[in-house]
């Protein structure tokens, strides 16, 4: 029982000093690649799922209380073509310990290289740019609920600029006893910066407290979940304060966006098809990135994405697709493999 409280504690005093590290919706905030979907599964599924997990390491960046002793000995390692050239990488491994599952993972994302250049213009060669962030996470079980915490160090170089931050992710599951439902909670990246570019930058961590539902109709092949997400915020929007918009009159139409439109834009609802013990499919859909990238009368894909997942006894093999804007969409693609039976 003491155990109990003492994460309830350590949630709640984080949560505190976690005020003084808002991050601002718009691409305000440092260390943003945290927020980008680590895997194909994840992607597919909306971007954001802090209660869905089967056998797969890579909920640790999602949840770490998802982590369960199923996943001992597993290995993940995910792809993502990112935009204009960059490269995002992701890593996984799980490995029990006593009444403990440890599991490490590493987000590295490569930039490319630059031309650098003088105030005047001149050649002066090439630099690079990338993000790395290394995690070490941990949960228990007690009863049908799992608690998990991770560590995280954070690393950002720009030429010969850098920033270093320290942060954390708490979380909790309740996985009903006999029904195919579990509930998620967690508060991620509750931290603080070591390092900033330059002493007189300010670095605004991407904290979030999010929550989520995963469940099953007993005797449909299909697995809902609703997750919400930025829930210590309720205006989440993103205004360009340039853009003016006018009527057939010329009057200046107030750029505002509605309170349902707003309240919507918390939410990611994710549907796993399980059209087969190895085969499912994958479909998602994220408000806020919807509305946030969508262009002006043109509805597209974006907020809109889907995947596949393949299982067999050695590996899993998945696929996410995701769709952002017009100018481009997201790939994904993830390997895990079960080392337990791949050694033997």
């Amino acid at each position: 029982m003491a155990k109990k409280y003492y994460w309830i504690f350590f949630t709640i005093f984080f949560l505190q000093i976690a005020k003084q590290g808002f991050c601002q919706i718009g691409g305000n905030g440092s260390f943003s690649f945290l927020n980008i979907p680590s895997n194909p599964v994840n992607l597919a599924l909306g971007g954001v799922n802090v209660s869905s997990s089967e056998k797969d390491v890579n909920v640790l960046f999602q949840n770490p209380s998802l982590l369960d002793s199923s996943l001992h000995n597993l290995l993940a390692v995910n792809y993502t073509p990112y935009f204009s050239g960059i490269n995002y990488t992701t890593a996984a491994y799980a490995r029990n310990f006593k009444e403990n599952i440890i599991a490490l993972g590493v987000q590295s994302i490569n930039y490319g290289n630059f031309q650098l250049t003088d105030a005047s213009g001149n050649v002066l060669g090439q630099f690079a740019a990338n993000d790395v962030a290394i995690t070490l996470s941990s949960a228990r079980t007690q009863g049908n609920i799992t608690f998990g915490g991770s560590l995280k160090f954070a690393s950002s170089v720009i030429e010969s600029y850098s920033s270093v931050a320290l942060l954390m992710d708490f979380g909790a599951i309740f996985k009903h006893p006999t029904q195919a439902l579990t509930i998620g909670f967690t508060v991620k990246n509750v931290g603080v910066a070591l390092k900033s570019y330059t002493p007189f930058d300010k670095t605004d961590l991407p904290f979030d407290v999010q929550a989520g539902i995963t469940f099953k109709p007993k005797y449909m092949p299909v697995r809902f979940s609703f997750t919400a997400h930025h829930l210590y915020q309720y205006d989440i929007s993103y205004l360009d304060k340039s853009i003016i918009k006018k009527d057939l009159n010329g009057n200046v139409i107030e750029n505002k966006v509605s309170p349902i439109d707003n309240f919507a834009r918390h939410f990611v609802i994710g549907t796993e098809l399980l059209l087969s013990k190895n085969f499912h499919a994958l479909i998602g859909y994220n408000h806020l990135r919807s509305a946030e990238l969508s262009q002006q009368n043109i509805s597209g894909f974006s907020g809109f994405s889907l995947g596949f997942l393949i299982r067999t006894k050695l590996f899993n093999l998945s696929y996410g697709y995701s769709g952002y804007n017009t100018a481009g969409n997201l790939n994904s693609f993830g390997l895990v493999c079960d080392l337990n039976r791949i050694i033997k």
